[in-house]
């Protein structure tokens, strides 16, 4: 079964929310959306701080939930509970590397386990009928290809639909630049398809990335995190009518800092606005400087106080050129002028 799209936006923890994913969708372009990574174990214990992280919305379609954990009935569980709130797949994450994650075996520590992998796995595709996947690393302490191919191989046996796998080995974290050379091969080894993810930071890279891998779709992260339209970019690359937009970079953050406080308790205000503002302040010329004073902030009004004042000494930079004529990041998504 092939896949929807050929863009995907990556889980990530505390930042795709609701309130980010309906910017996206505001923008346009073909993607397929993710849930915060999400406990399994809370989900399955109805934790009513979890609730705000599983609200889903019809625009957020096609739409993946991804959990988290080591224990296969839990999993399962949560799995099964996810889907009763619709979804086109659930995802298991066998990929993020945050040492308070892999220190429980959750993560990508799952990829040094593969009979527990393989009983979560089996228990996960036991208590769903959508779509069952896999994001992964290349490996938990090395990222040897043969290895990486019997870990994948035994996951698609066990009745995975799709595997994402982003190209470092989990002790890596993001750091050196990902081996992308382990999507091509991959996308080889298996009959299911594989989606690639790591380092995208603009169109003309994600539409290279599928040419040079064969790849059936990228993910994109960090990168969407700060472009929220990159996703409307890529579908019109891919249909070859890319065009140079006008981004209004500075109401964009704003909008997602109001929907953040409009849509989530105030208990998760701050690390919402926090990481969110880590990623998007990067549009910014001074944009260290203007994540310092938001990161001071500990509600929403205040940071989108710290935002208006940065762009109103700076309403050069109020907007963003994006041109479809370079991949060069100087120019991909540069002010109309620094403002300075």
């Amino acid at each position: 079964m092939g896949l929807p799209v050929r863009f995907f936006c990556a889980p990530m923890a505390e930042l795709t929310t609701p309130a980010f994913r309906g910017v996206v969708r505001g923008f346009g372009g073909d993607a397929v959306l993710c849930s915060e990574m999400l406990s399994a174990a809370a989900i399955v214990a109805r934790s009513r701080h979890n609730e705000p992280l599983v609200e889903k919305h019809d625009t957020d379609e096609p739409f993946v939930y991804q959990i988290v954990g080591t224990d296969a009935a839990v999993m399962a569980g949560a799995a099964r509970m996810l889907q009763e709130r619709g979804c086109w797949a659930v995802d298991i994450n066998m990929g993020c590397s945050a040492p308070d994650i892999v220190k429980t075996g959750a993560g990508a520590r799952l990829l040094s386990d593969a009979d527990l992998a393989r009983r979560i796995v089996r228990a996960c595709r036991a208590a769903v009928t959508v779509r069952l996947s896999v994001k992964m690393r290349s490996g938990w302490d090395t990222a040897e290809a043969a290895r990486l191919v019997e870990f994948a191989r035994m996951l698609e046996s066990e009745g995975v639909d799709h595997i994402t796998l982003h190209p470092r080995h989990g002790r890596l974290g993001f750091r050196r630049r990902a081996d992308w050379g382990l999507v091509a091969q991959l996308k080889k080894s298996l009959r299911i398809p594989v989606i690639g993810n790591g380092d995208i930071a603009s169109p003309e890279g994600a539409l290279a990335r599928l040419a040079e891998t064969g790849c059936d779709a990228v993910m994109i992260g960090r990168e969407a995190v700060k472009s929220p339209w990159i996703f409307m970019l890529c579908s019109e690359a891919a249909g070859g009518a890319a065009r140079e937009h006008i981004i209004p970079v500075r109401d964009v953050f704003i909008e997602v800092l109001g929907r953040l406080r409009d849509s989530l308790p105030a208990h998760l205000h701050r690390s919402r606005g926090h990481r969110f503002a880590f990623y998007y302040s990067k549009n910014a010329y001074f944009g260290h400087e203007l994540f310092t004073r938001i990161r001071k902030e500990p509600e929403i009004d205040g940071m989108i106080a710290r935002v208006r004042e940065y762009y109103d000494a700076r309403p050069g930079e109020s907007v963003l050129v994006v041109r479809p004529d370079s991949t060069d990041r100087a120019v991909y998504g540069a002010p109309l002028h620094d403002g300075r």
